[in-house]
């Protein structure tokens, strides 16, 4: 039988469905899918506090076959600092320091590489644990 390592994982998004009794969640990350999430009961009252904000979780998790995270064990977790604040158009128009695409900064690849194959190692490499 196979067994895939879990994975270190670092995320940011919107805690929603928390529930305390089964000790799951779900993280909503901008242009994914929810992430079904784990957690002890040593977390239940601060899952219960950060419930529909934006959070950031530390954890382990495992990855299904397409890449997309299966669930993450959440070890540590605190409320985001973006908080979900909207966007002001006018700070930032007005920003003093405004951190500007310089091209010619750019670190490019030094040949070139097929990303789909990429992908595929990356993929392959976590399923026998290599990486």
């Amino acid at each position: 039988m196979e067994r895939k390592l879990e994975e270190t994982a670092l995320l940011y998004g919107r805690l929603n469905a928390v529930d305390r009794e089964r000790g799951t969640a779900l993280l909503h990350v901008q242009g994914e899918r929810h992430i079904p999430l784990r957690f002890d009961s040593g977390l239940h009252l601060q899952m219960l506090d950060c419930a529909t904000g934006f959070v950031e979780v530390r954890g382990k998790g495992k990855f299904n076959a397409k890449g997309q995270w299966q669930y993450v064990r959440v070890e540590r977790l605190r409320k985001s600092e973006a908080g979900g604040e909207p966007f002001d158009l006018d700070a930032f128009l007005n920003n003093p320091n405004p951190k500007v695409f310089d091209p010619d900064k750019v670190i490019r690849a030094s040949e070139p590489f097929d990303v789909d194959e990429f992908i595929d190692f990356i993929r392959s490499s976590r399923e026998d644990g290599s990486v």
